[in-house]
């Protein structure tokens, strides 16, 4: 009886199959970016103003230098401890509150300026699970490339790590916490702070190419792994890309959410030996 084994197909057939998601899914966003160089994107740089531009670029500096320092000492494996997952989601939730109480306090409408209006919201969850679902092979693809490409091997993000040595030690009360933060507070609170503050901002002042890279490299930065930094910059062009294309930053939320979902949902899936480290 004809049959075929893995070890029969050339190396080639296994690449070009993998290349085939990955062109897709840049084919979505080139013809999304084409459209809009010709209709314009879809978010408005009304409300904000120099004085956002002054706290913005306080608050990314900050961001920046404290993402810089953590990629600096990459090589000291990262320990992470539940109160410190507590104290950084205070931290964040206190940022977001001072964005929004600035903008409040001089009058600017918070759901239209950081464009969290509820106009079309039945259809933003299948809008991020399509502009996810095109970008994750690209950004699989980079992460691959990157990793084999580093000189010595990186740590995975301290929270990552947490998660996993909790999975497997059936520390459910730490697990939960990291889910919590993975799928709520980082989503709501660097979505509108990264997204829907920064970038609308430097959109005014920069255009909007130029407000897309610096906020991706600044997104990628912050998270401060070295290991990370390609996938996150595309994964935060993607968002700003479909965020542009649907003019709703619940779009770029709700592919934040899934992601982060996704990656949970393996990092468990691996602590229980359900699928190979």
């Amino acid at each position: 009886m004809f049959s075929i084994s893995p070890e029969s197909i050339p190396p080639w057939v296994f690449q070009v199959l993998l290349a085939v998601p990955v062109l897709a899914g840049l084919f979505y966003y080139y013809t999304i970016a084409r459209d809009m160089t010709v209709r314009g994107g879809r978010v408005r740089i009304l409300f904000f103003d120099l004085a956002d531009l002054f706290m913005g670029s306080a608050l990314a500096f900050y961001f920046g230098w404290s993402g810089v320092q953590m990629l600096l000492k990459r090589e000291q494996a990262p320990e992470l401890r539940p109160e410190q997952v507590r104290s950084s989601m205070e931290f964040m939730v206190a940022v977001l509150v001072v964005v929004l109480a600035f903008a409040a306090a001089r009058r600017i409408p918070l759901a239209k300026a950081f464009h969290l209006t509820l106009d079309e919201v039945a259809e933003f969850p299948l809008r991020a699970a399509v502009a996810l679902g095109a970008a994750l092979p690209p950004i699989t693809a980079a992460g691959l490339l990157w990793e084999r490409f580093l000189p010595n091997a990186s740590p995975q993000q301290a929270l990552v790590s947490l998660f996993r040595s909790s999975a497997e030690s059936g520390d459910w009360s730490a697990v939960r916490l990291v889910f919590f933060s993975a799928l709520v507070q980082a989503p709501l609170v660097e979505e509108i702070v990264f997204r829907g503050y920064f970038y609308v901002t430097l959109k005014k002042y920069l255009g909007a190419l130029w407000a897309a890279l610096c906020v991706s490299a600044l997104f990628a930065v912050v998270h401060g792994n070295l290991r990370a930094l390609p996938s996150l910059f595309i994964l935060s062009v993607c968002q700003i890309v479909a965020f542009e294309r649907f003019g709703s930053l619940l779009v770029c939320i709700g592919m934040h959410v899934c992601f982060n979902g996704l990656s949970l949902t393996l990092l468990y899936m691996e602590s229980q030996g359900w699928l190979p480290h």
